[in-house]
């Protein structure tokens, strides 16, 4: 049977895509001016970084991470696993904006989840 995602997990999904594909265009350019012998300094970082708009990909990447653990908060509220362990979960999502393990764990849960909430 195929997974049904919402379309928070699929709006993730297509940042996370988009920001692996322009993460891998910034490295195309570097190592390409390392082949060529230049050196590559922070104005040529900086250069490459708005070029390829990297820092719109995460941005962009950043809020569908935030819009997908929202939705989790919602989508998981009446699991049995969740209700055991309300105080575990409602601490792994304070923790969320300040802990990148526990973002990481919030968002792995979050794509594990097969449940058709908007």
């Amino acid at each position: 049977m195929k997974k049904k995602h919402s379309k928070a997990q699929i709006d993730y999904l297509a940042s996370r895509e988009h920001f692996v594909q322009i993460s891998q265009q910034a490295d195309k350019r570097i190592a390409e001016l390392k082949e060529a012998g230049k050196e590559v300094a922070q104005a040529e970082m900086e250069e490459i970084i708005e070029r390829v708009g990297l820092h719109r990909a995460f941005n962009e990447l950043t809020q569908a991470e935030n819009v997908l653990i929202n939705w989790t908060q919602t989508a998981i509220k009446t699991e049995p696993e969740f209700i055991e362990n309300r105080s575990n979960f409602e601490a792994l999502y304070e923790k969320v904006k300040t802990d990148a393990e526990a973002r990481g764990a919030i968002l792995n849960l979050a794509m594990r989840l097969n449940l058709d909430l908007a």
